[in-house]
């Protein structure tokens, strides 16, 4: 059939692309010669195989990469029980176990590790078994398995005080929780980042797990790193590979055909080719015509792949959105600002908000496609940092999420600290009874036949008026949705560090530090003070201890402070009602204003904490295109701790903020001050204030540099190039050579001594 005109129109608007079709084509043929197969084995080697399956008894279990490292680290246990009690060579023990040893090592276990949950002790249990078979060849007897376990649970259980799982009930977090902790991560958080784009990072992280239900996991990396130590390759190294063959223990030489066996079992796992988190192949943006109003909206699809279980039985989902009307909620927008910043749209036109959001589909199109360049295919999409630098291969750590969450929750107020798994409980309780158990089984990868939800996920608190419906009264779910979320209990007020000075003040000094203090103090003043002797190593070590030791009091300190406080303010509140009191009973809670550094967040926060709802399609889309134009700003800005000293002048009437975004040049003048920072001047990222900022004196500023900036400076001598941070020395292209050329130049030029080598 002749083509139609529509089709020849269309052949014609897009020939212009034929050169790099051509390219990429005769590029994947290269690539597919390149891939060869293994060369098939004769019949003598066929024959030489089965002789070897012969006398393979034992292949180990397929077990997943986390399973492996788990199975090492309980090795390391092991061989730390077996030099405990002088037993032997870790693997002669475990050939010649037995059940009061199984008994004793668990005993063990809760001795020397902190455990306080009877399912991690049996967790440990389960992975000694695994470690049991890989190395012995043959299972744990289960009539001993079975006194073990009697053994754990009446005994052991007891003896060291072990609760049982899951009887402080977990966190669910609903909208309200969410609304709460956007707003102080955006608006009222006073921690500094290495950049702001780790702010940007987390609204997207739990809006995320928020909307999803997912891992954290399958959002930022959490994979586990093998051991050190050895035990891994102890394990599941070559070496870790016996075969029961008479020719492997002659003293003849052995050909390749008696080590197929041996190189079948031992092959190099294959790299991914990708972190094992969201990255930006995972997720597609694309401008959809909307069926009713013939609008074109941008929408997105997200696609988890690294849930649980994934390296045995992959499960992969795909989540889509469409935008919300409250833009502190909307992800989409967050992905598109962070994607502007890190230039990844193929389409070179794409570098604001504006183009990507008042895209519309060209003729009978109903969908646009927003492609990714292909460097950015398998990178993540939430990253970490090298020091202040945005890496562009290493995901954001899931230890990184957890502790800036369980800080922001604890200073925005909430009671306990909360990390991001609350949000996947709260995801799936918000989808039971609007979405069908098929479909929320699907949401959280669960398997159905389980009933997963019922059994761990759903919310201990009843989300029913049961009272009301029994008494035949109309029910009140406002009242009942306030009673199972957590933000309940939040006190606005309270943060995380908030015992009064005059505890400390009055706080008895430990006994134990004050022992330790002592005998560091006499080995200091003792008699034989020379350097690089043991002596000088246990004064060093003291010192350690006495240091880790007050941290961990002071940590101790303010966790309990704020136990007593939350336990103990509705005491003091109904005492100071009930005295008459009236002036602290009706002193209501004012919103703080948005007191902010950042210029570009400052805005971002106004504008979405005083969000207007009944906004039209066009003004919504304006609204829309300014925010995300504000957080792309954002993503290059930083601040640091300086900002606190700089406000508190600032207040004090020593100088005036400067809220220019384009400092004048004579703002930074070649002759700097003997306090300030030479590298510091020429960082964009921060403030005008934090960039000329002058520390109290010079040893200070040689503090900050080392600290701060000597790494970087060392790696940049290594790569041969050196260059001063200083606008003006920038703008004539200085290049030193070496870091002592840059000490020389910053002293001669700027003014600014800093300290030499040490070397």
């Amino acid at each position: 059939m002749a083509p139609s005109i529509a089709s020849n129109k269309r052949k014609t608007r897009h020939t212009a692309h034929h050169a790099d079709f051509l390219r990429k084509f005769a590029q994947r043929e290269n690539e597919k010669r390149r891939i060869t197969k293994a060369a098939p084995l004769n019949a003598r080697q066929r024959a030489a195989l089965r002789e070897q399956l012969q006398d393979m008894r034992f292949l180990k279990p397929d077990y997943a990469d986390g399973t492996k490292i788990n199975i090492a680290r309980i090795l390391r246990k092991w061989k730390i029980y077996c030099n405990a009690t002088e037993s032997g060579p870790w693997m002669e023990v475990i050939n010649r176990l037995d059940r009061p040893m199984a008994m004793d090592f668990l005993d063990h276990l809760c001795e020397r590790w902190k455990i306080t949950s009877e399912g991690t002790s049996w967790e440990y249990w389960r992975q000694y078994k695994q470690l049991y078979s890989s190395v012995t060849g043959r299972y744990f007897d289960r009539n001993d398995n079975r006194e073990v376990q009697k053994w754990h649970d009446t005994v052991l259980v007891s003896k060291w005080k072990l609760r049982p799982p899951n009887i402080d009930g977990k966190p669910v977090l609903g909208t309200d929780d969410l609304l709460v902790l956007q707003t102080f991560n955006i608006a009222y958080d006073e921690g500094v980042f290495p950049s702001e784009r780790h702010r940007i990072q987390l609204s997207g992280c739990y809006l995320l797990l928020a909307f999803t239900g997912a891992r954290p996991a399958e959002i930022v990396d959490n994979e586990k790193r093998r051991p050190k130590d050895g035990t891994y390759e102890d394990l599941y190294g070559p070496k870790s590979i016996r075969i029961e063959d008479s020719a492997y223990d002659s003293d003849q030489p052995v050909d390749d055909n008696s080590r197929l066996l041996e190189n079948m079992l031992y092959q190099e796992t294959i790299a991914r080719g990708r972190p094992k988190a969201l990255c930006y192949e995972d997720i597609c943006l694309s401008v959809v015509r909307h069926p009713q109003t013939g609008m074109d909206v941008l929408t997105m699809a997200v696609k988890f792949i690294h849930h649980k279980g994934v390296d045995r039985k992959p499960k992969p989902t795909i989540f889509f959105f469409t935008g919300t009307r409250r833009l502190m909620f909307c992800i989409i927008t967050v992905v598109v600002s962070i994607a502007i910043g890190d230039e990844a749209f193929d389409a070179p036109s794409l570098t604001s908000a504006t183009s990507v959001f008042r895209l519309r589909n060209c003729g009978s199109s109903k969908c646009t496609p927003l492609r990714w360049k292909e460097e950015w295919l398998k990178r993540p999409l939430f990253r970490g940092f090298d020091g202040s630098a945005v890496s562009k291969e290493k995901p954001l750590p899931y230890h990184k999420l957890n502790d800036d969450m369980e800080r922001q929750t604890l200073d925005a107020g909430f009671e306990k600290a909360l990390g991001p798994k609350a949000f996947r409980r709260g995801a799936a309780n918000a989808a039971d009874g609007n979405a069908s158990d098929a479909v929320r089984d699907q949401m959280m990868r669960h398997d159905p036949r389980w009933a997963t939800f019922n059994g761990a996920y759903i919310n201990e608190k009843v989300e029913f008026h049961l009272e009301r419906v029994v008494a035949g009264e109309p029910t009140d779910d406002c009242l009942i949705d306030l009673f199972t979320h957590m933000s309940l209990t939040r006190d606005p007020e309270a943060r995380q560090d908030m015992v009064p000075d005059e505890v400390w003040q009055s706080l008895e000094p430990n006994p134990e530090i004050v022992e330790l203090e002592a005998q560091r103090d006499k080995l200091k003043n003792g008699r034989y003070r020379i350097r690089g002797t043991k002596h000088e190593d246990k004064v060093r070590q003291l010192t350690k201890t006495i240091r880790t030791k007050k941290a961990q009091r002071e940590k101790s300190i303010r966790e309990y402070y704020r136990q007593y406080y939350f336990y103990h303010r509705p005491t003091w509140e109904i005492e100071q009602q009930l005295a008459g009191d009236d002036h602290q009973v009706d002193q209501a809670y004012s919103v703080p204003a948005v007191d902010l550094h950042i210029p570009e967040r400052a805005q971002l926060a106004n504008l979405l904490c005083q969000h207007v709802d009944d906004l039209d399609f066009d003004g919504f889309l304006r609204l829309r295109i300014e925010v995300a134009e504000l957080m792309v700003s954002l993503i290059g800005k930083r601040e640091t701790a300086k900002r606190k000293r700089i406000v508190t002048k600032v207040l004090s009437g020593v100088s005036s903020p400067v809220q220019e975004k384009s400092p004048e040049p004579d703002r930074f003048p070649l002759l700097m001050a003997k306090a300030q920072c030479p590298r510091c001047i020429g960082d964009e990222a921060m403030s005008v204030e934090e960039r000329t900022f002058a520390y109290c004196r010079p040893a200070v500023m040689n503090d900050h540099f080392d600290r701060e900036h000597l790494a970087t400076m060392e790696k940049m001598e290594r790569d041969g190039f050196i260059g001063c941070m200083h606008p003006k020395c920038r703008e004539a292209d200085i290049k030193l050579h070496s870091l002592d050329h840059f000490r020389n130049h910053v002293a001669t030029i700027h003014g600014v001594a800093l300290r030499p080598s040490r070397r």
